[in-house]
């Protein structure tokens, strides 16, 4: 699995390496710095897969035919009950770690005693994950496997747990059953998964119940049913029986393992990791590096013309470059101000939609409160007031939750397109750096792109936090169901109690929601503007070192200088060449995944 993404990622790290060992023979601090952010990219490149689904689809039973081995428990009922995260080491460690941030190390054998309900109900035992590494190539080269709560049991803490990880997912594999097919329940979720997850692979396990044409007619009912939830009309599910896959896999029955159909899945699994994932990954690293590597020649370049300049000459030089350095230093900051202006006006923005939300949802809320509150006057003043309850809770948590979904998808255009515009002119002020040094020095160009800062698919920042926490009604109505006050008195009372308590919900709701927004806004703008300043100053700092230890060389002898030139020579060779070396891997990258 993953071989050949596997090979080119090696060699990129190999590449990485001994650009790296070049740095601090060189004793470039600069280019060392730069690179390490590179390489821990490539070390880090996490991509989370998570299954998902309802309880007793066979979650953990399917990730233990993906690795071959029953590491997760299973049962006949709803069993997993905390998020575990498999990745890759090469020895099995398992570490429970705990809400207040401290971790154990338990042996395989206790690990159903912290992630199922039976060991750990309703989670007391205050788990936040399980992260257990494990040598399987499925989780080589950054890809976690996540084994997740079933949605829809009896234990609500569960589902809860699953939506609060679907920020995290990049791919979603959402298993299925043939028998029943496809629940209302199920399509719920799905749509809730796809306000976050783009990529969902459909699998129908426990196709082994079926005889031939009973699973034929439950797949065909179940893609017809999500068509048309998901407004699609190419979904493709996967049969699967993960029982008979994980007994081929243990057992080496490579008849059994055909007839489980987790090959046919494997594969297109495989090229899903190997061609939309891997070849983007690690083109992205590639390019970044080829930039770094460009920029290094132009600046050994610089220094050995500047060494062959007479003195006089190069303090001339020197002179209008650090001219011209004064001035792209201005352009700079111009640019770092308009970009302010640009984070301003998104949270400008949001303040602007978060009034416009309450204005138009707190009357459409006290309409609907009003008319459940006389279609249900006459049931007993408990199951009013736990009408009204939910009726307020569905439709806050409703119109908030639609709102941030389509805040979340035109923000991010507009972060990616702002973004996208300072990265491009960020680049067109390091080009001119570099042009301007070149041209002092007479020295060609060669136009070098980096990798772009972020992707039009790129998520925005706050989608990897946690989601704005709603408010409850905790409190709000606890009195109203101990009430022995006159059933018609209660119940008016009740009304007017939480009509009266709405507006202050919607406002405290509306503040958390804006100012988990600007927050995030804010952070994503910080960091970003940070990356690209670095970027200018690392070529400007690169440039400005070269001329000072051109400078230092006139004065020393005429020895000293020519040991220097032939030392930057053959590094100028040495980058070149590892510079051709990254440009021929970025070419394999790109015809062979």
């Amino acid at each position: 699995m993953l071989d050949v993404y596997s090979a080119y990622h090696r060699k990129a790290s190999e590449v990485l390496d001994r650009i790296v060992d070049y740095a601090a023979d060189a004793h470039n601090p600069t280019l060392s710095s730069s690179l390490g952010q590179i390489r821990q990219k490539l070390v880090d490149n996490r991509f989370y897969l998570v299954v998902l689904g309802q309880f007793k689809r066979g979650k953990s039973t399917f990730i233990n035919s993906l690795i071959g081995d029953t590491l997760l428990p299973t049962a006949i009922v709803p069993l997993t009950s905390i998020v575990t995260v498999l990745k890759y080491g090469d020895q099995q460690k398992i570490e429970v770690i705990f809400k207040d941030g401290t971790r154990r190390e338990i042996s395989r054998d206790g690990l159903a005693e912290y992630v199922t309900e039976k060991g750990n109900p309703k989670n007391v035992k205050q788990v936040d994950r399980v992260e257990i590494s494990y040598p399987s190539d499925y989780l080589k080269q950054g890809v976690h496997i996540i084994d997740t709560p079933g949605v829809g049991s009896i234990f609500s803490n569960n589902t809860e747990m699953t939506y609060d990880f679907l920020p995290h997912v990049d791919a979603a594999l959402f298993l299925l059953a043939g028998d029943p097919p496809i629940s209302e329940a199920e399509l719920a979720f799905l749509r809730d998964i796809r306000k976050f997850v783009e990529k969902i692979f459909f699998i129908q396990n426990k196709v082994d119940y079926l005889d031939e044409a009973e699973r034929e007619e439950s797949m065909a009912f179940s893609k017809q049913v999500i068509e048309e939830a998901l407004g699609r009309d190419s979904v493709v599910i996967y049969p699967l029986s993960a029982k008979k896959a994980l007994l081929g896999k243990t057992k080496g029955d490579e008849a059994l393992l055909r007839e489980s159909f987790l090959p046919e899945f494997e594969k297109t699994l495989n090229d899903f990791l190997m061609k939309e994932k891997g070849k983007v990954f690690l083109t992205s690293i590639l390019k970044g590096t080829q930039k770094l590597l460009g920029d290094e020649i132009v600046s050994l370049k610089i220094e050995l013309k500047a060494i062959a300049t007479p003195l006089k000459d190069l303090e001339e030089k020197i002179a209008l470059f650090k001219k011209q350095l004064e001035n792209i230093q201005a352009e700079k900051r111009d640019n770092g101000y308009f970009f302010e202006a640009e984070a301003k006006r998104l949270i400008d923005r949001v303040d602007y939609e978060v009034r416009e939300l309450k204005d138009r949802q707190l009357p459409a809320l006290l309409e609907e409160l009003k008319k459940t509150a006389e279609v249900k006057k006459d049931l007993d003043i408990k199951e009013y007031v736990e009408t009204l309850e939910k009726t307020l809770n569905d439709g806050i948590v409703r119109a908030f939750d639609d709102w941030i979904t389509r805040m979340e998808e035109e923000l991010n255009k507009e972060y990616s397109r702002i973004s996208r515009k300072f990265s491009d002119k960020a680049n067109e002020i390091i080009d001119s750096l570099l042009e301007a040094s070149a041209k002092l020095f007479g020295i060609q160009l060669e136009r070098v792109s980096g990798e772009e800062a972020i992707k039009e698919d790129s998520r925005f920042y706050y989608l990897m936090g946690d989601r704005p926490k709603f408010f409850d009604l905790e409190g709000a109505i606890d009195f109203f169901s101990r009430s022995v006050l006159p059933k018609g008195f209660s119940r008016n009372y009740a009304l007017k109690k939480i009509l009266k308590k709405l507006p202050d919900r919607i406002d405290a709701n509306c503040g958390r929601v804006k100012a988990d927004f600007t927050m995030r806004i804010r952070e994503s703008f910080m960091q970003f503007r940070y990356d690209l300043n670095q970027k200018i100053d690392a070529t400007a700092a690169s440039i400005e070192e070269a001329l000072k230890r051109a400078m230092d060389m006139k004065k020393v002898n005429t020895e000293e200088v020519k040991k220097r030139e032939e030392e930057l020579a053959k590094r100028l060779e040495e980058v070149e060449g590892m510079s051709d070396s990254v440009n021929a891997l970025l070419k394999e990258v790109s015809q062979g995944l």
